[in-house]
């Protein structure tokens, strides 16, 4: 157990957008990477506790999620999730103490090992454009790591959208905004992929499963969208 990773899902991949975790332990297994979950033991990593002002139950939250992962002996995290990686890794060390683990983006953590997948990928003849999560992107500085995986599936043609990298928009599904105000956060998602996505583009891709289901729920038939494990794996030979 201490030699492997352990896949945080989140409560949006555990939930609502399974097909996110799903993907991305299947491709670790392609992969050959030894990994684990929590399973029902996971809980919430309270991300949206903190945004929204409940700082004592965040607190708890924190000190809990610390003690369970690291009483399971892991030094290594990996999520899918924006949301958890700025809450776990950056935010954690200012409530909970000491964070005896690392804790990654899947984009990070692939990017690492592309010299094992560069090649793997079958072509997709499509017109894609990425869009930037705010946990992901202003908040912690991962820009690049997405887009180069993009570009390592044959045939994807990546463009960007109008406001992109750290002026990008807000899908407005965070920060609890879906939750209390679900029109108001379909109505800014449908404005920013009809503003923002250029012309011809047929495949909007996220990294954070929080934009993946707004836009999903917003753009129904309008654009097809898919999160960055959900991606590679379509692609993945065989």
């Amino acid at each position: 157990m201490p030699d492997s990773i352990l896949y945080w899902k989140g409560c949006m991949s555990r939930l609502r957008t399974k097909s996110i975790s799903d993907s991305t332990m299947e491709l670790f297994r392609r992969m050959g990477v030894e990994f684990a979950t929590l399973g029902g033991n996971e809980g919430c990593c309270g991300s949206v506790l903190l945004r929204t002002g409940q700082l004592e139950a965040a607190k708890k939250t924190a000190e809990s999620t610390v003690d369970r992962i690291s009483s399971a002996g892991f030094k290594e995290v990996v999520t899918a999730c924006p949301g958890c990686f700025r809450t776990m890794a950056s935010e954690y060390p200012a409530i909970a103490g000491q964070v005896p683990f690392r804790v990654r983006h899947i984009s990070q953590f692939l990017i690492e090992r592309s010299p094992t997948i560069k090649g793997r990928f079958r072509s997709m003849d499509v017109k894609a454009c990425y869009h930037d999560p705010c946990h992901l992107g202003r908040h912690m500085g991962v820009y690049e790591e997405p887009r180069d995986l993009i570009r390592m599936v044959p045939g994807v043609e990546l463009v960007e959208m109008k406001d992109n990298r750290s002026k990008a928009l807000c899908c407005s599904s965070g920060g609890g905004v879906r939750s209390a105000y679900p029109e108001l956060s379909r109505e800014v998602a449908r404005t920013v992929a009809g503003g923002q996505v250029p012309a011809g583009v047929k495949l909007l891709v996220t990294a954070c499963p929080f934009c993946n289901y707004n836009f999903k729920d917003a753009c129904s038939g309008q654009i097809r969208v898919m999160d960055l494990p959900e991606l590679l794996l379509a692609a993945w030979r065989g």
